[in-house]
């Protein structure tokens, strides 16, 4: 039995697909880190830029810079990282399922749960239909205006930070991953 397995990794297609797989998981492990880092740099950016900028403004003036703001946000370079973020993650988990016992996979799939439910979730389920809602104001008193704006802007940042909060750690995961020795498995000494 032992024999037969040796002379089956030894034939060709085996060491094709070996050293295929060799080449796709590390690079779709950069590709999930990749992606992942970019879209938890942009939610921060908004959380230590855009949102504290934002608040300076009179509350006409907010909601005309966030009414641009969210109808130019849709554009091939934020994409680029929001969905390419959930198919990088995607690709890198189903290609890392080759190696069930690895502590890549166990990573991938941390990784996938924190970033496509705390980040790309949040932003199908809170964050957009709160920006949708907030981009048909129209003419309205100043005092209207001013609690449009409260009962937009706390809850929006609070949605934000959960997002900037699970983006990050499933960046932190992925870069766990890349750094953990492709040889390691889960429940081996020393992985």
């Amino acid at each position: 039995m032992e024999t037969e397995k040796a002379e089956q990794s030894m034939r060709p297609e085996a060491i094709r697909s070996t050293a295929t797989g060799s080449v796709i998981r590390p690079l779709t492990l950069i590709a999930a880190t990749l992606t992942t880092g970019l879209i938890s740099g942009f939610f921060y950016a908004y959380a230590c830029s855009v949102t504290l900028g934002l608040s300076l403004l009179p509350d006409e003036q907010y909601v005309e810079a966030m009414q641009a703001i969210n109808a130019t946000v849709r554009n091939g370079v934020f994409a680029f990282s929001f969905f390419g973020a959930v198919l990088s993650l995607l690709v890198a988990l189903v290609v890392h399922l080759t190696r069930p016992r690895s502590r890549h996979l166990l990573l991938v799939g941390l990784a996938c749960v924190l970033y496509i439910g705390g980040g790309f979730m949040v932003t199908f389920l809170v964050n957009v239909p709160m920006n949708e809602e907030f981009a048909r104001i129209g003419e309205v008193t100043p005092s209207a205006l001013a609690q449009i704006r409260a009962d937009y802007e706390g809850p929006w940042n609070f949605w934000n930070w959960v997002r900037i909060i699970f983006s990050s750690v499933a960046f932190l995961t992925l870069i766990v991953a890349c750094l953990a020795r492709s040889s390691s498995r889960v429940g081996e000494r020393g992985a």
